[in-house]
């Protein structure tokens, strides 16, 4: 429960920074809605990528020395699939962690025993 409580907070405190007037952008009259939501939805994906590497940097050049640029490039690409499935819970909850366990746990896809998106992939 608290995880689920700590999930929708952040999601809500997103979406109110995002209504917020000033927050940053200003748009255009006009088109459709869709296309700017998924444009918005990018622009929160590529708005984590520079923390998500730093953060995978780190972790890789403790472990793994010397495979540091492909486990940032591999693990980047992971987190960047998932905000694109769910940008309004990842990039937020991306921004908040403080550590690549923390990001893992609370806010990617889970993995199963394979390495793979077993639920996901059920479904």
């Amino acid at each position: 429960m608290k995880r689920a409580c700590r999930v929708a907070i952040t999601a809500l405190a997103a979406t109110l920074a995002c209504a917020c007037p000033g927050s940053g952008g200003t748009r255009a009259g006009g088109g459709s809605s869709s296309g700017s939501n998924a444009g918005d939805a990018a622009q929160l994906c590529e708005g984590i990528r520079p923390k998500v590497e730093q953060l995978y940097r780190a972790e890789a050049e403790a472990k793994e020395p010397k495979r540091v640029a492909e486990a940032v490039a591999d693990n980047t690409t992971m987190v960047m699939n998932d905000c694109a499935k769910a940008p309004a819970r990842v990039a937020p909850c991306v921004n908040a962690a403080s550590s690549v366990a923390e990001l893992e746990r609370q806010c990617l896809v889970p993995l199963d025993d394979e390495g793979t998106e077993g639920e996901e992939l059920k479904r």
